[in-house]
């Protein structure tokens, strides 16, 4: 799923309008990327943790560690 196509699925889900999905989506990203920059980790409970780490060539790399909820989400066995 692209940005295009995420900005469309928030819209549809929330009822919101078109143009506040795109805002709303374009805020969250940028205050992730904000934090990210100013060396914070970005914690959303029940989703994952944002961060980043030094690699041995000292450049900075953007990690996310899905939370325990997500993980148990992602793995659940159909219950058909």
């Amino acid at each position: 799923m692209n940005r295009k196509e995420f900005v469309k699925e928030v819209f549809k889900s929330k009822g919101l309008s078109k143009t506040r999905a795109y805002h709303s989506v374009n805020a969250v990203m940028d205050t992730i990327r904000m934090a990210l920059l100013n060396g914070d980790e970005v914690e959303i409970g029940g989703f994952g943790t944002f961060a980043v780490v030094t690699d041995l060539k000292g450049e900075r790399i953007p990690v996310f560690k899905a939370g325990r909820a997500l993980k148990s989400v992602l793995n659940m066995e159909d219950s058909d």
